[in-house]
């Protein structure tokens, strides 16, 4: 199995949301109970004791409430900040790249297979994915040129920048070595 490029904070985020949304509920159904008891609280308060020791942890159950709420925020703050800066950071130059598969998508997030549609398309988006020389995945946005420059199972050298492939140089002719592990490329002669 490859390792994906930035799979383990995508993985931890969402941990995080589903977990504050989970302390949220929890906090918000225990908050509802604590409010009904503390409607009946001088009822009940002699022939149910229970019901007064629960209300000295009703504090916790709000505290927990804002906890949660916190980490969803918290996610969804992280997530638009990783979005903005996706395509920023120091330039590199990756050699032995490997054009796995490319494809491409309209603004309704539609998958566009023909050169018609693509042509025809209000504002598409060019993907690359694509193996590094050290064993990741990643999947860049690029341009259109680039797309149809790098067709899917070439090698090359490309140049990144965070998730944004500027420029992908296929490399022409077989060599000796094979970089990368790929067993299917044919051997030179």
């Amino acid at each position: 199995m490859r390792r994906e490029i930035g799979a383990w904070k995508e993985r931890g985020v969402g941990w995080l949301m589903a977990g504050g949304l989970a302390l949220t509920v929890v906090s918000v159904v225990l908050i509802g109970l604590g409010v009904v008891m503390g409607l009946f609280k001088g009822v009940a308060e002699e022939h149910m004791p229970a019901v007064s020791k629960f209300l000295q942890f009703f504090p916790l159950t709000v505290m927990g409430a804002g906890i949660g709420i916190l980490m969803i925020v918290g996610g969804l703050g992280y997530g638009l900040y990783v979005e903005r800066t996706q395509n920023k950071g120091p330039r590199q130059t990756e050699p032995n790249f490997r054009v796995l598969s490319r494809f491409c998508l309209d603004k309704n997030f539609q998958l566009l297979i023909s050169d018609i549609d693509i042509e025809l398309a209000n504002k598409p988006k060019f993907y690359i994915r694509g193996l590094l020389e050290n064993g990741l995945v990643g999947e860049f946005e690029t341009t259109i040129e680039v797309f149809y420059n790098a067709g899917e199972g070439m090698l090359g050298e490309a140049n990144l920048q965070g998730k944004w492939l500027g420029s992908f140089t296929p490399y022409i002719g077989g060599g000796s070595e094979n970089p990368i592990g790929a067993e299917w490329v044919l051997p030179p002669g």
